[in-house]
């Protein structure tokens, strides 16, 4: 906060002038917090946190002086003195006060570490609850509304809730995802690597141009990088021919959030072509369970309330929080009509994927669910681009 002068216009500022200066004990001084309305106002300078100033409060508690006295205000040494010590007080809390008002709602403390906080408070808000030991899912809310994401959600930012000192060290927490960053384009090089059809230097613009997904990780803190980790390492295990490990992956990044289910058509596909029918229900199977087995203890106490909440199909998303379309208007954004066109055009896309790309035996696609020995013309090993 810069040392300004506001002229012209009235403003608010804490008034110290009910410290009782005659008090016994002068290392608990009594404050009186007021506001007065005057034409200039001197802020703290190289404050950290709003309403504290660290390096002003040092400056007065060693014996300096304001740039710029107020007007109307004596410059006896007895006040100043008060206040030099009632702002180094105010300074020395503002760290720990940081931390404490982290859960408290409605708070405006900018978090330190240099992040763009959104929903990391929300997110320790929801665990929280589990912690305490709420298990329906109608119950548990954060500051941005209630919790809609899966089981698998709370039991990682669970494990990042107690790595954090309960939410609070921001910056261990942004160290952790910026390992999580690093796994990611790890993950995705080998996969393009695979394909081989990116040639080595593109890797070195993808790291750094993705000022976005700088953002959404280690600024954001978003549980959208721990899906799509979860997403990439079963992508890389299909292609290594691991298909339960990568189906258990897959289930792992849709507990996480539901837009991985975005992926299910195509891992189905894959799975039909590779096995059949019967031979793809088992590897759907540990899909299922695995979902079940996480969910269990939420399931056990509103199993409606579970699934309507982190699998809710009807949410209402809005318009500020939308980047791909904010060059519509908002309310046909909001409109349900707009809604059922972009899920219409989806499932025709993947149908006609289905039956025109990924589908090229000249067989009819009904073949898919008969067993590979028994059709008519045998498959084909699946490549890395086939896959992909």
């Amino acid at each position: 906060m810069e040392h300004a002068v506001h002229q012209g216009r009235h403003v608010e500022e804490v008034d110290f002038s009910g410290v009782n200066k005659d008090s016994g004990n002068s290392s608990q001084p009594s404050v009186r917090w007021g506001t007065r309305r005057g034409k200039r106002n001197l802020s703290t300078k190289g404050s950290g946190f709003r309403g504290s100033g660290p390096a002003s409060a040092a400056h007065l508690q060693d014996g300096g002086r304001p740039e710029e006295a107020r007007p109307g205000r004596s410059r006896s040494s007895g006040g100043g003195t008060v206040r030099a010590v009632a702002a180094a007080r105010l300074a020395r809390a503002a760290p720990t006060a940081a931390g404490t008002a982290l859960h408290a709602a409605g708070g405006s403390l900018p978090l330190p570490g240099g992040d763009t906080e959104i929903d990391w408070k929300a997110y320790m808000a929801e665990v929280e609850g589990v912690i305490n030991g709420t298990y329906d899912y109608t119950q548990l809310r954060g500051d941005t509304g209630p919790l809609v994401y899966p089981a698998g959600f709370v039991y990682i930012f669970m494990g990042l809730y107690y790595a954090t000192g309960r939410g609070t060290d921001i910056r261990m927490a942004q160290h952790i995802f910026a390992v999580l960053y690093l796994a990611t384009l790890l993950l995705v090089f080998l996969i393009y690597h695979q394909t081989c059809k990116v040639p080595p230097f593109v890797f070195f613009f993808m790291c750094c141009a993705s000022y976005r997904v700088h953002s959404i990780f280690v600024l954001r803190l978003f549980n959208d990088p721990v899906a799509m980790v979860l997403l990439f390492l079963s992508i890389n295990l299909l292609l290594a021919q691991r298909w339960s490990w990568g189906c258990c992956c897959f289930s792992l990044a849709v507990s996480v959030k539901m837009n991985v289910l975005l992926f299910a058509p195509g891992l189905l596909f894959l799975l039909l072509t590779q096995f059949g029918l019967r031979g793809a229900l088992p590897k759907l199977g540990i899909c299922a369970v695995l979902q079940v087995v996480l969910g269990l203890p939420f399931l056990l106490e509103n199993p409606v309330g579970y699934v309507s909440r982190s699998f809710d199909l009807g949410r209402q998303f809005l318009f500020r929080w939308t980047v791909n379309w904010r060059f519509l208007p908002e309310a046909l954004f909001l409109h349900h009509g707009f809604h059922l066109a972009l899920l219409t055009a989806h499932l025709t896309l993947l149908l006609l994927f289905a039956l025109c790309r990924w589908h090229r035996t000249g067989e009819s696609i009904l073949s898919l669910l008969k067993d590979p020995s028994k059709r008519k013309v045998p498959p084909q090993p699946l490549t890395p681009n086939h896959i992909l």
